[in-house]
Formats: C-alpha cells, sequence, structure tokens
C-alpha cells in the first residue's frame, strides 16, 4: 500500500508526491507518447480518490499546556499536526497512527537502559486503548498513557492464598440436621 499524505491531499509514488491532478498529467503524457503501461500511476490514482472520499478535514485550535505539549511531541515527534493526528488516532482507534499515512520523524521519550530486560508485559490504556509498557513487576505502581496522558495505577497483587476450606468431621456431618428439597410438580 502507498503511503497517502491526507493534509495535502498527495500520494507517494516512486518515491515522488503526486496529487490526483499530477496523477492524472502523468498518464496523459504516457498515452500521448504511446506507453500503455501506466495501471500501476491509475491504481494509486484510485488510492488516492478513496482515501480522500473517506477523508473528513478538521481545523480546531487546541490549547494546552506546556507539559502536556511535551507528552504530543514524545508521543508523535517534532511535527505537531503528526503528533496530534497519531494522539487522535490511538484514542480513536486504539493504537498508534499508521505510518503510511505520515511520514513521521523518528523520535522516542528517552527511556532509561537496563541492564538484562525481560520480556515487557502491556495493558491497554483505559480510556484511549494504546498499549501501555509495564516496566517492573513491583506493585503498586503508577503509569501513564504517552498518548492521551490517562493516569492508571496498578494495585499491589495479593500474593496470600485463600485458606483452605474446612473439612468437617464425619461425626460432625452425622448430627447436623439434614435438608432434602423436594418438589411437586
Amino acid at each position: 500500500m502507498s503511503e497517502i499524505r491526507l493534509e495535502d491531499a498527495t500520494i507517494n509514488f516512486g518515491g515522488e508526491w503526486l496529487s490526483a491532478e499530477d496523477i492524472k498529467a502523468k498518464i496523459k503524457e504516457k498515452m500521448d507518447g504511446g506507453d500503455m503501461k501506466f495501471a500501476d500511476l491509475a491504481a494509486a490514482g484510485e488510492a488516492l480518490n478513496k482515501a480522500m472520499e473517506n477523508a473528513h478535514t478538521l481545523e480546531v485550535k487546541v490549547v494546552i499546556t506546556k507539559a502536556d505539549y511535551e507528552k504530543l511531541k514524545a508521543a508523535g515527534g517534532d511535527d505537531d499536526n503528526a503528533s496530534v493526528r497519531a494522539a487522535i488516532k490511538a484514542f480513536l482507534g486504539g493504537g498508534k497512527a499508521k505510518a503510511s499515512q505520515t511520514p513521521k520523524p523518528a523520535s522516542k521519550p528517552k527511556e532509561k537502559a537496563k541492564p538484562e530486560e525481560k520480556a515487557q508485559e502491556t495493558i491497554n490504556c483505559t480510556k484511549c486503548k494504546s498499549p501501555i509498557e509495564i516496566p517492573s513487576g513491583d506493585r503498586p505502581l503508577e503509569l501513564e498513557c504517552q498518548f492521551c496522558g490517562t493516569s492508571i495505577i496498578l494495585e499491589a497483587e495479593d500474593q496470600s492464598e485463600a485458606p483452605p476450606p474446612e473439612e468437617k468431621a464425619p461425626e460432625e456431618e452425622k448430627n447436623e440436621p439434614r435438608r432434602q428439597d423436594h418438589f411437586i410438580g
């Protein structure tokens, strides 16, 4: 699948960002030159057209705190539009934005290197459903979703086992009254 930038209605075709008009001009140029091999261009044009038909433009002004802005940048890189788009997609779709929609600069939040890391356990954010890595087995633990900022507290795990049910001695069973249900039907 080709990369599509919805914000400027272009598709990456052969390393070049083309609009629908650019694709149409390239197809016409091939046809005028007698080259009838333009199915890949036509498919790219169709993919772009379908993406634009299913797109909706929102123009909003968002005012957030500097701390929230830093969280947003950590989640989506230095491009504010890409950061907001990633956060919205994570909130709506329960996951990170797909790279095919918008190229995103490689920028990750700073993490401390841990020696001998085990496979990370993850949970989903209770609000936006984005995956959140649990850094250790220690509990209680407070986590924060990097996409929506929701705080999640993992309670201490109960290590004690329930006591075994008391067993009655055979003599005790005999001394108790018996109950028997009778149904008339």
